[in-house]
């Protein structure tokens, strides 16, 4: 993992995006299968019960070499609607998305960097973000 990724996971990500909640949300569900970082995939799943304006999120990886597709969380993003045509998504700090499971299934956080990287640059594909380029997956 490339010491960018390492900050963004450190520090966390934050922006706004200028679009709906169910637009941004539509995007996830759309672009996430899609991504993959050393034989993973990846899904998105709700951490609590409360769905609405404001959503938190459990990334977890899959790996399709298992028959029963085993989802093992990696990290955890927050989804919130700040007004009709405003959103901002957010990837917690890393001292924010401590948890067993993750500690001990991506334990560099290289499955969850490679998603953060992948996702921020589906929002530059989208022009949702400008970015000065691609960021780097490995």
């Amino acid at each position: 993992m490339s010491s960018f990724t390492q900050v963004l996971l450190e520090e966390g990500v934050e922006v706004e995006l200028p679009a709906r909640l169910s637009d941004v949300i539509a995007l996830l569900d759309e672009d996430v299968p899609g991504y993959s970082c050393q034989g993973y995939g990846y899904r998105i799943t709700p951490a609590k019960g409360q769905i609405g304006s404001r959503w938190d999120l459990i990334v977890r990886s899959v790996n399709p070499a298992r028959s029963d597709l085993a989802y093992t969380p990696v990290g955890r993003l927050e989804v919130e609607k700040l007004d009709d045509d405003m959103v901002l998504f957010r990837i917690p700090p890393l001292f924010e998305q401590q948890s067993e499971d993750v500690a001990n299934f991506d334990t560099d956080g290289r499955l969850f960097g490679a998603f953060v990287c992948q996702v921020l640059n589906s929002f530059q594909r989208r022009q949702l973000i400008d970015l000065p380029g691609p960021l780097p997956v490995f």
